[in-house]
């Protein structure tokens, strides 16, 4: 009996089957004739192993399929977590070799622990094909200084690597040789100090799209090398946020920068709050798309400050380019948010102790 999936083409079988889960994919079509078969053998297989997983499925997964050698040169996906799951990334490694998937491009992995997460860095050299990595919430350690260098760099210094996310590492990482030069194009990044930001960037040159939270208290002054040489030349989207910089810090920084399009900030000092030395520094930037702020600040004392804060961003310039600011502000704890908006939205209430403005329109006029 001929059923009507086998009067379609094998390519757009091959399409059909990458939409299925592997397992299932398997369970179906493995052995049920020739041409199934070498189809079964040319999908991009996908692995997501969810922290809900079942444990029959999970083993399902690491013996039919990652130990099977052909499955393993098909895998293009990988996504591990140990999130509300017990060692399930250590179990994993233990029955696959993640240096057997060759033809890797995607890994994600979120809430490892350092002793797998300094394995799994061990092996990616042997993934020549690796394209992408995203690495979360690795759990609370107390690692070396060698070792959070060592894995950061494996990572950052892969040749093939174009796209890397490693964020929410708290203490962990954030150190990396100032000699390390990265093919990375895309990169989301925690960093210790206000210094690596500026060593990160010189180790990046092909860097098109950088988002770095930095966690720096240091006093200390940014340190820029000769001119001559190269300093994000293809950057175009920057985003730093957290870091306790100083406003004449991303001043400098931001003009060396100037061919940014897009820039966001974040930041928790009142000096971020300043309208015309935003205005200065970012008309030094010609080709400047997008911009967007947040600034944090406690200890308000009063709602006095919205209106003739609103107020100074309210002018040609920043209405001109539709960069739109709002206020948040909290009585009940005297918090501050600043922030860029697109749209206008008002969150006063009967009893609310938020009072909400913005420049979308005039409305802050009224306060």
């Amino acid at each position: 009996m001929i059923t009507c999936i086998e009067h379609l083409s094998d390519e757009l079988i091959l399409q059909i089957f990458e939409y299925l889960k592997p397992h299932i994919l398997f369970d179906i079509f493995q052995n049920l004739n020739k041409r199934f078969n070498s189809i079964l053998n040319d999908v991009h297989l996908s692995i997501d192993l969810k922290c809900n997983m079942l444990k029959a499925l999970f083993d399902q997964y690491c013996h039919k399929i990652s130990k099977h050698k052909q499955r393993c040169q098909q895998i293009y996906y990988l996504k591990l977590s140990d999130m509300r799951t017990f060692d399930q990334i250590g179990l994993f490694m233990k029955n696959c070799c993640i240096e057997s998937f060759t033809h890797l491009r995607s890994l994600i992995i979120n809430d490892v622990s350092l002793a797998d997460f300094k394995v799994i860095a061990s092996k990616l050299k042997y993934l020549k094909y690796l394209y992408h990595v995203n690495v979360k919430r690795a759990r609370p350690g107390s690692p070396l200084e060698e070792e959070g260098h060592y894995i950061y760099n494996t990572i950052l210094e892969h040749k093939s690597l174009k796209k890397c996310s490693l964020l929410d590492f708290d203490n962990m990482f954030g150190r990396f040789h100032r000699e390390m030069i990265s093919t990375l194009e895309y990169l989301s990044v925690d960093v210790h100090d206000k210094q690596d930001v500026v060593n990160l960037i010189y180790s990046l040159p092909n860097i098109k799209r950088l988002a770095v939270s930095c966690d720096s208290t240091s006093s200390s002054s940014l340190i820029f090398r000769h001119p001559s040489i190269p300093f994000g030349r293809s950057l175009r989207y920057f985003e730093l946020s957290d870091g306790q910089f100083r406003f004449e810090e991303v001043e400098l920084l931001i003009k060396k920068l100037h061919q940014i399009q897009q820039f966001y900030f974040g930041g928790a000092s009142s000096d971020f709050l300043n309208a015309s030395r935003w205005q200065a520094v970012l008309s030094t930037m010609p080709l400047l798309i997008k911009f967007k702020l947040y600034v944090n600040i406690f200890n308000v004392q009063s709602s006095s400050i919205l209106r003739p804060l609103l107020a100074s961003f309210y002018t040609e310039y920043w209405l001109k380019r539709k960069w739109y600011m709002a206020c948040e502000y909290d009585k009940s704890n005297r918090h501050l948010a600043f922030y860029s908006s697109r749209y206008h939205h008002r969150s006063m209430g009967v009893g609310s102790s938020i009072q909400t403005a913005t420049t979308c329109n005039n409305d802050f006029l009224a306060l």
